[in-house]
């Protein structure tokens, strides 16, 4: 008897995953430049003039702009970010060892776009799909390399957030085009990032936390 319907539609969705695996290794990314004066530095040194104690609950910080021209348009992307204070209690005169923990948790969001709605990409073409995505990769772990170097902050979530195809507003993130896309292509790069990163789904974006 032939194959059914179902069983079709789910060795589709095998080989499907099991493609978008082997796209994903070894795509090279398209050239990147930040755009605008913003940059982690700026965070930095906002937070470094910040009383601790007079300091409000979240501090927003201005988003750092980056741009990148694909094959068929040009992208920006938009890393927005905030700062909580960290509570603890320092207990380092008790115990020399113990390393001091960081001041502030910093939470980024990543979203990008084809400047002027123009030019998109046909979400079928996977190629061109992730040399984009690896693009996006390249400038949230670069972006990610740069918090990380200073010692008083920690990079403890990062949100990304899909554009959403018209008709999908009521979907799941793992549900839409791209969320699908996405989600067999962020745990591997989350790898290459320094830290315990865990990949949650929420209602709309994929949340990335530094246990």
């Amino acid at each position: 008897m032939g194959m059914k319907l179902q069983e079709l539609k789910q060795l589709i969705k095998e080989e499907i995953g099991k493609a978008l695996n082997e796209i994903g290794e070894g795509v090279t990314p398209f050239p990147f430049q930040r755009s605008g004066n913003t940059k982690v530095e700026s965070w930095m040194y906002e937070l470094s003039l910040i009383d601790k104690k007079d300091a409000r609950p979240i501090t927003i910080l201005s988003p750092i702009i980056y741009t990148f021209k694909s094959d068929k348009a040009t992208y920006i992307v938009k890393i927005g970010g905030q700062a909580s204070v960290n509570q603890y209690t320092d207990r380092s005169a008790e115990n020399p060892n113990l390393k001091k923990p960081q001041d502030y948790n910093i939470l980024i969001e990543v979203s990008f776009d084809v400047i002027g709605g123009v030019g998109k990409e046909q979400i079928t073409n996977y190629g061109e799909q992730f040399k984009i995505l690896s693009t996006v990769s390249e400038i949230v772990k670069e972006l990610a390399k740069e918090i990380m170097q200073f010692q008083w902050v920690k990079l403890s979530q990062i949100y990304v957030v899909p554009k959403l195809e018209s008709g999908e507003e009521d979907k799941a993130v793992d549900q839409t085009k791209r969320g699908r896309l996405y989600s067999a292509y962020i745990q591997k790069q989350m790898d290459q990032i320094p830290g315990n990163w865990v990949v949650n789904k929420t209602a709309k974006s994929f949340e990335i936390i530094n246990k």
